[in-house]
């Protein structure tokens, strides 16, 4: 009999502790069609079908256990779609080049566990690092893969081409509480896990190490974020600030309006960059309107040439058929100045001369 009552008194005790879980399953599939042109000799032309157009497109599993007294572990596994191929996004196993992996299946745009509370919370994995936070919510394409996206983050030398300019594997992270008075903010440490030998060259490639300090508070919002990089071919180093105001949504016409704007700056080796970003969302409709200016210069690649600079307009409409569809359509157009070819959607532009793009795709949420 006290068997039986210890079973069941043990079974209860599981049930409880799994009715204090939760996990969900996610994800957004965003597919789109663009048409890219450049311009001159040297331009192309080409229509396709593309991915992440508004939102980027993932399959993801997250969940939470909670641990009594305000404290809490969790998961997050993220895996990005290509969605127009079926293929997915690789990742980085030592924040190198030597660690890219492509070919296979796997949770690349995070894959983390945690422990939270009143201290806030610690994060072990693949995760953002602070500077990608700003670059992608100061502006109001965010950062995928449509031609309407950040262009400091596509161009810049601290973006969408570096190893750990959206993502680092084998970190630490600490993010702050949230009851700091509308102060926010993260610290992020990852290594490159290379072998320690006594005098082994470079043991710190890939190592970074990265902050981000924010204050939100009535529509305003302020964030400044650094990080570094170390590499044998030269360590990245990159910060920016973000601010953002909304107008309260009683406010006549502009009630809902969201105006943002970003400072970045980059150095890889000897060669700096640097540019900003104006930009706003506007709820029009059974939908949102969104507009952004951008420019990015950086160092020629040979002393006592001129800089290599870029600027990039864009406008679209994103059209809300209900909460979790919508269709969006995006133009875009790139200047570049003598010796600079920055393109749209891969397709290649003369130096000096223009590019020009529209999209037009649709997005679902689940």
């Amino acid at each position: 009999m006290k068997k039986t009552v210890l079973a069941l008194a043990a079974l209860a005790a599981a049930h409880g502790a799994f009715a204090q879980s939760s996990v969900t399953v996610f994800g957004v599939l965003d597919t789109s069609v663009i048409h890219a042109q450049g311009s001159g000799p040297n331009g192309g032309s080409r229509t396709q079908m593309s991915s992440s157009g508004n939102s980027f497109s993932r399959l993801g599993f997250r969940g939470t256990e909670d641990l009594g007294g305000g404290y809490g572990a969790g998961f997050w596994l993220e895996a990005g779609l290509q969605s127009d191929s079926g293929g997915v996004i690789p990742t980085n196993v030592n924040n190198q080049l030597s660690g890219i992996q492509a070919s296979s299946f796997g949770f690349s745009r995070r894959a983390t566990v945690s422990l939270f509370g009143p201290f806030g919370e610690v994060r072990l994995g693949r995760d953002y690092t602070p500077t990608f936070w700003n670059t992608a919510l100061f502006d109001p394409f965010g950062t995928g893969g449509g031609i309407g996206s950040n262009h400091l983050y596509f161009v810049g030398q601290g973006g969408l081409g570096a190893y750990v300019g959206t993502r680092a594997s084998n970190s630490v992270g600490y993010f702050l509480p949230a009851n700091l008075g509308g102060f926010y903010g993260q610290v992020m440490a990852a290594s490159g896990e290379n072998v320690d030998v006594e005098g082994q060259p470079n043991v710190h490639d890939g190592d970074y190490v990265g902050a981000r300090l924010g204050f939100r508070a009535a529509g305003f919002d302020i964030a400044g974020s650094t990080g570094r990089a170390q590499y044998a071919s030269g360590d990245l180093t990159l910060s920016n600030l973000g601010v953002a105001y909304t107008f309260g949504p009683g406010l006549a016409v502009v009630g809902g309006l969201k105006l943002m704007a970003e400072y970045h700056q980059d150095k890889l080796g000897q060669r700096e960059g640097r540019g900003g970003l104006v930009g706003l969302k506007w709820p029009v409709g059974p939908g949102m309107v969104k507009a952004s200016y951008a420019y990015y210069e950086r160092d020629a690649l040979v002393a006592g040439q001129a800089d290599l600079a870029s600027a990039k307009m864009a406008l679209g409409y994103e059209y809300l058929l209900s909460k979790r569809t919508s269709l969006y359509a995006t133009v875009a157009r790139i200047h570049n100045d003598d010796g600079t070819s920055d393109s749209l959607g891969g397709v290649p532009t003369t130096p000096g001369r223009p590019a020009t793009g529209t999209e037009f795709g649709i997005t679902h949420v689940f």
